[in-house]
């Protein structure tokens, strides 16, 4: 009974905990990507004519009526971006709840993973109410990871079987924009591994593997007739770059492990050097690698995979960000929060891996677990009370945000680029020129 109690309640009060975050950090008010979307789609907000391009599936056409919503029932409020992206990642632990439950996991490792989940390591992904959709996204890998497990263990609901083949279709092509890429080599590698290594039926993988690499070729054919807007990038090659600093993308990807511990933000206010950062991610590896030992050892996706989904897409995750960010030239750059929603999804894997490897354990073996998932509790709680202490000034920088914007024709370039952190002043006075224009956002009564 307190497992259920757990599992369902702290959902619900996780999310009530972040909603009132969201409103002591935050206010409602345009800036940075809100400027490019403002300008791109609310013209007029009912047209499909800005996504009628080929690259439509990186503009992720679940805003399309999000944006509708939004504008017609709140004038385009920010907040409710963000009170959307906070109900997405409370349904992402519901899906992690009910497979505690389902599996027996304890309820003190229910708890734990649950508060992990609603850390503030994610402030700034929260507080920037454009990226809702990512927590649509990454609530919707959960569900189809459960999903997935449940079929694999031969008590799947019915169109459970169908959901999977359905899925990929919807998550990829809708909601998951730039996401979607681990997310499909997770789900190709769990055929392979499925067909390789359990001996599952072959064609039902193949089926599974065909609805998931269309969608993805898809979104690469999408992807590719895009332009990008990366502001501070390297314009060097990455021979040129990895010659002059060999040690950047080691140190870059290492780091980001670190932020799981400590936030990247907490780490740099706690005045911890790179040395400890690199020390701290060299220890979560060692958990990484300790949970795919135990796994494959033990052989515990016999019993569930869900925890090696959860693993696989952590660890690709960091491979992803490294991948994609070393163009910025810093080896903290993967520590910073807007990467957390993505990573913790490993840190989840490794603490239900271990979960399940202490319940096959006797003895002293039930330590180690107990501690590594007491330790990753204990740097989220440090990071949450930090952001909650770091709430009043975030809230005072966007107040001054809505007022540099209600004030924006009598401000001069320099200042609209600084505080509303876009590159480009004339769009920025283009989009609150149409905002102001429509009684959108800040102008709404």
């Amino acid at each position: 009974m307190g497992r259920k109690i757990t599992a369902y309640l702290l959902p619900l009060f996780g999310f009530l905990f972040l909603t009132a975050y969201i409103r002591s950090a935050a206010v409602n008010v345009v800036y940075t990507d809100y400027i490019r979307l403002v300008n791109s789609y609310l013209g007029d907000v009912t047209s499909f004519a800005p996504y009628l391009h080929a690259d439509i599936l990186t503009r992720i056409p679940a805003n399309y009526p999000e944006r509708i919503v939004n504008v017609a029932l709140f004038h385009y409020s920010t907040m409710f971006d963000m009170m959307l992206g906070a109900l997405f990642l409370a349904l992402s632990a519901a899906v992690a709840g009910r497979y505690c439950i389902r599996r027996g996991i304890s309820a003190p490792v229910t708890a734990a993973l649950l508060l992990f989940l609603f850390s503030l390591n994610k402030w700034e992904m929260l507080t920037n109410g454009s990226g809702w959709v990512h927590f649509a996204a990454f609530a919707l890998f959960w569900h189809h990871y459960a999903v997935y497990d449940r079929c694999l263990r031969g008590d799947g609901k019915p169109g459970d079987r169908r959901a999977l083949l359905l899925l990929p279709w919807i998550t990829i092509l809708f909601f998951a924009g730039p996401y979607c890429g681990v997310y499909a080599v997770t789900l190709l590698l769990a055929d392979l591994f499925t067909v390789c290594v359990m001996k599952r039926d072959l064609r039902q993988a193949l089926q599974r593997m065909a609805c998931t690499a269309a969608p993805l070729i898809l979104y690469l054919i999408s992807r590719a007739c895009s332009v990008e807007e990366r502001a501070g990038a390297t314009t060097d090659s990455i021979f040129q770059v990895l010659s002059a600093r060999p040690l950047l993308l080691p140190a870059l990807f290492v780091r980001s492990f670190s932020s799981m511990l400590i936030g990247g933000e907490t780490a740099e206010a706690l005045k911890i050097p790179a040395e400890g950062t690199v020390l701290l991610g060299i220890l979560v590896l060692l958990c990484y690698a300790l949970s795919f030992y135990l796994t494959f050892r033990r052989k515990l996706y016999e019993e569930s995979t869900f925890p090696l989904f959860l693993l696989t897409s952590g660890f690709l995750n960091h491979v992803l960000v490294t991948a994609s960010r070393w163009i910025f030239l810093s080896s903290s750059y993967g520590m910073s929060s807007r990467y957390a929603l993505q990573y913790q999804v490993g840190i989840a894997g490794i603490i239900l891996t271990l979960a399940l490897a202490s319940g096959k354990a006797a003895g002293q073996m039930r330590k180690a677990p107990a501690v590594i998932i007491l330790a990753f509790l204990i740097g989220s709680t440090v990071t949450t009370a930090r952001e909650i202490h770091m709430a009043p000034y975030r809230l005072e920088n966007f107040q001054a945000m809505r007022e540099t914007a209600l004030h924006f024709e009598e401000e001069d370039d320099a200042e609209l680029v600084q505080t509303l952190q876009y590159h480009d002043p004339a769009k920025i006075r283009s989009a609150l020129a149409l905002l102001k224009e429509r009684r959108l956002n800040i102008f709404h009564d």
